[in-house]
C-alpha cells in the first residue's frame, strides 16, 4: 500500500528534484558567466593599466623632448645674442680703425687713387664730390688737380658726419650716387665680416663653450 510519504517522495522526485537540478545547472552557468565576465574585466583593466602606463611614458617623453628643445632654443638664442655682440664690437673696432686711418699719409694716397679710378669710369663732365669738412680742407686742392687730369669739373658738398671718411660721387642732376664712404663700405660688407668672424670663432671653439 502506497503511503502519503511515498506519494510525496515520488512527487519530489518528479517535480522538485528536476527543478532543483535545473536550478543547479542555472547556478553553474551563472557562475561560469560571472567568471568569464570577471576575467574579461581583469583583462580589460590590465589593458587599461598598460595603456595608462604607455600614455604616461609618452607624455614624459614629450615633456622631456620639449624641455630639450626649449634648452636648445635658449642656447641658440644666447648664441645669436653673443654673435651679434661680437659683430657689433668688431664693426665698432673697424670704424675706429677707419677713423684713425683718415689721419695717415696713406689715407691721402687712397683718396686720390680712389677718385682717379672713379673718374676713369665716368662719362660725366660735371661731378659733385661729397667730403667731410676735415677732408675738404686737407684734400680739396689735390682732388681738383686729379679732376683736371680727366677734364672734369669738380664741385664739393659736405658729407654726413657719421660717414667717418671716404667720399660720395654724384652727377649734378643727382641721378646716380657712388658711395665710397667708409661707413657705407663697412655696412655693405657687414654680412661678409660677420660670416668670417663666426667661422673663425667656431674654429677655435669660442662659440661652443
Amino acid at each position: 500500500m502506497i503511503t502519503i510519504e511515498d506519494k510525496l517522495d515520488i512527487f519530489y522526485k518528479l517535480v522538485f528534484k528536476n527543478e532543483e537540478e535545473k536550478a543547479q545547472e542555472r547556478l553553474e552557468n551563472i557562475e561560469i558567466q560571472h567568471k568569464r565576465i570577471l576575467n574579461d574585466k581583469i583583462v580589460e583593466l590590465e589593458k587599461m593599466k598598460e595603456q595608462n602606463i604607455n600614455r604616461r611614458k609618452n607624455l614624459a617623453q614629450i615633456q622631456k623632448n620639449e624641455m630639450i628643445s626649449k634648452a636648445i632654443g635658449e642656447d641658440k638664442r644666447k648664441l645669436l645674442i653673443k654673435r651679434e655682440e661680437l659683430l657689433k664690437d668688431l664693426i665698432s673696432s673697424l670704424e675706429i680703425k677707419a677713423k684713425e686711418f683718415t689721419s695717415t699719409i696713406e689715407y691721402r694716397e687712397y683718396m686720390l687713387k680712389r677718385l682717379k679710378d672713379t673718374l676713369k669710369e665716368s662719362d660725366e663732365k660735371d661731378i659733385i664730390i661729397k667730403l667731410n669738412k676735415e677732408d675738404s680742407k686737407k684734400l680739396q686742392k689735390e682732388l681738383l688737380e686729379v679732376a683736371k687730369e680727366f677734364n672734369e669739373n669738380l664741385s664739393f658738398e659736405e658729407l654726413n658726419k657719421d660717414a667717418i671718411g671716404g667720399f660720395v660721387i654724384t652727377d649734378k642732376a643727382k641721378t646716380y650716387s657712388l658711395d665710397n664712404s667708409f661707413k657705407s663700405i663697412i655696412e655693405e660688407n657687414r654680412y661678409k665680416i660677420g660670416k668670417e668672424l663666426y667661422t673663425s670663432l667656431e674654429k677655435i671653439g669660442d662659440l661652443n663653450e
